[in-house]
Parts: structure tokens; C-alpha cells; sequence
């Protein structure tokens, strides 16, 4: 991530220690209002899930283009939202990619994300026998890698670890406290900063 954000969110899946599927109808009613819109997304996914992205997006009508992603059997997918509508349609494949361990992301009114090819190193060493010597060496390669730039007024989210938890990171100020963050929640919602785990 490049650029600054003064403010991180994590808003939780689990309700009383239990996983729910109310963070969908969380999201998708928070981001009811025109105000968000545009959404930009950023998603990696396999190769095997492409085609029903492709399907969805054209039935949603929703803008997309994709490129090779950072491993060989990834792609990384861009989409355009444009409306409530393709939100509520598009929210479970961003939330079920991001379970599935995959980068899933979307900014709020600005696209902050492009894609760069960059040099990748392994975090270990293999090893290589050439000419009967054996020895330990860390590989290298080029791959495609998200570049995200948050501005001064920029919000992003990222559906975290296994989908347990969604993370903002924002400059807006109505993410700066919970009040000024319950302000801009829908009107049901009454967002809890003491919850105990049992």
C-alpha cells in the first residue's frame, strides 16, 4: 500500500462467538446510498473461477477486465460498480474469495488500485544440484502485484483472514470515532465496541 490512511476498522463475521451471514446484509445496506458509488474492486482468483465471474459480471452489467495474476494459475480481476444493485449482487464472490484465503478488495468513489509487474523472491531456499553440487538457493520471478494508493479522502476494504473479519482502511474522518462511524451506519445498526468473548 502506498500513500497514507489514518484509520483502520475491523468489522467482525461473528456474532456471540458464532460465524453469521449478517455481514452481507450489513455491507450491502450500508452502502445503499448513491454517495458510495462508484465501487472499484480488486480481486485475485483461480483460473477455474473466471469464467463465472465473466458470467456474472455480464448479466450484472457490471465494467471489468482482468490480467494475469502473480501465481500461474491466478488471474486478477477489476471490476466497476456502479449501483446498490451489482453490490448486493457481486458482495458474496468478494467475501467467498476472500474466505478462501484470495486477495478481495473494493475503494469507495475512487479507483486506488493498478497492477505492476514486480520481482518476487521466495521466502526459503531450495535446493538445485547442477554438475553434482547441491546448493541452497532462493528463486526469483516477475509477477503482476496490486499497487494500492490511498489519498487524502480514500477508503478501502479487504475481507481479511479466512473471511472471519472485514478491515477498513480510511482517511475519511467518519472513521476516526466510533460515534462519527455510527453516524453513517444505517439506521438498524448500533455498532458494539466492549463485546466480551466468552
Amino acid at each position: 500500500m502506498t500513500g497514507e490512511f489514518k484509520y483502520i476498522v475491523e468489522f467482525s463475521c461473528y456474532i456471540d462467538g458464532e460465524y453469521a451471514e449478517a455481514h452481507e446484509e450489513f455491507f450491502c445496506n450500508w452502502l445503499e446510498s448513491p454517495n458510495y458509488y462508484p465501487i472499484y474492486s480488486l480481486a485475485e482468483i483461480y483460473d477455474f473461477q473466471l469464467e463465472e465471474y465473466e458470467e456474472l459480471f455480464k448479466k450484472q452489467n457490471i465494467e471489468f477486465n482482468y490480467m494475469k495474476g502473480s501465481s500461474k494459475d491466478s488471474f486478477f480481476v477489476k471490476a466497476n460498480i456502479r449501483s446498490p444493485q451489482q453490490f448486493k449482487q457481486y458482495y458474496p464472490y468478494l467475501h467467498g474469495n476472500g474466505s478462501m484465503l484470495n486477495l478481495s478488495l473494493w475503494s469507495l468513489k475512487q479507483d486506488v488500485f493498478r497492477l505492476e509487474e514486480r520481482e518476487h523472491e521466495s521466502p526459503y531456499p531450495v535446493k538445485r544440484t547442477k554438475n553434482n553440487r547441491t546448493r541452497l538457493i532462493k528463486l526469483k520471478w516477475i509477477a503482476n502485484t496490486l499497487i494500492a494508493t490511498l489519498n487524502e479522502s480514500s477508503t478501502m476494504f479487504w475481507v481479511g483472514h479466512d473471511g472471519d473479519y472485514i478491515a477498513a482502511f480510511s482517511n475519511d474522518e467518519n472513521f476516526s470515532t466510533i460515534d462519527s462511524l455510527q453516524k453513517i451506519m444505517p439506521e438498524k445498526v448500533e455498532l458494539v465496541t466492549d463485546y466480551e468473548w466468552e
